[in-house]
């Protein structure tokens, strides 16, 4: 074995210690986060769901609920929430969520935006919220998970152009200087809304796979859009399948 040069001693001892550092600002979850497909699920199922059970409280989540979720406060963000089933469930590709009498999870996490606003100590008005959920190919934990978050006013102000659309119609988009599809749903409340369904009809229509497209639910006058990304790798303007890039994760919205 060569003996390690100087400099290069130098360059290893300070990445270690960019490393390190970065460990103790973004918290031992954010390392296993990059580098474990599985630790939402992990910390759900292993931490949060046992934990409950026993009675000790719901671990290291914010809530587990008898529903079959739970919710776990994101390392990114001062605000952001996931939304977990309880149940193993990989992503927008699994055949549970099209089962009959499958859980509406964007039902479920819209009910707990609150916890948002708890999180800012201050209030997020729905106007400013939102939920998204990625494709297979756009994210980075292989349990499902729906994002619960701001949104920033200049994305608020893009769906604005799309306020007239015809309910029920999808319709072409560019957010984020990206491709979706965009629709308008007529509804009081969030229980008639979904997102999911919808958007898998979408898919089955033109032939794609689900797990190949990613939402995003935020309200609309009269009801809420149901924005779908499709992704697509290459091309001008080609969606990433990551709807969460339409969230603003800094709030910097909020109470202005």
């Amino acid at each position: 074995m060569s003996r390690m040069s100087a400099s290069t001693r130098r360059i290893l001892q300070a990445a270690t210690g960019l490393a390190i550092t970065a460990a103790l600002l973004l918290g031992c979850q954010a390392v296993v986060y990059v580098h474990n497909p599985d630790a939402l699920w992990q910390i759900v199922s292993q931490s949060c769901v046992p934990s409950d059970a026993a009675g000790k409280g719901p671990g290291k989540c914010a809530k587990v609920s008898p529903d079959g979720y739970a919710l776990l406060k994101d390392i990114r963000g001062q605000g952001q929430y996931l939304l977990i089933p309880t149940a193993r469930v990989a992503g927008m590709e699994s055949p549970a969520l099209s089962q009959p009498g499958a859980p509406d999870y964007f039902l479920d996490a819209w009910e707990n935006r609150d916890f948002v606003s708890k999180a800012l100590d201050a209030h997020v008005p729905d106007a400013l919220m939102s939920l998204a959920i990625n494709s297979a190919k756009g994210r980075s934990q292989n349990q499902l998970h729906i994002h619960i978050d701001c949104m920033s006013q200049a994305m608020r102000n893009a769906l604005s152009a799309y306020d007239d659309a015809a309910p029920g119609t999808w319709v072409d988009a560019r957010l984020n200087n990206h491709f979706y599809r965009l629709m308008r749903v007529a509804s009081a409340t969030a229980k008639r809304v979904h997102p999911y369904d919808r958007v898998l009809k979408q898919a089955e229509a033109q032939g794609q796979a689900i797990g190949d497209h990613a939402i995003f639910m935020a309200t609309a006058p009269g009801g809420f859009f149901v924005v779908d990304g499709y992704y697509q790798a290459r091309g001008q303007n080609a969606n990433p399948g990551s709807a969460e890039e339409l969230q603003d994760h800094s709030c910097k919205d909020v109470g202005k």
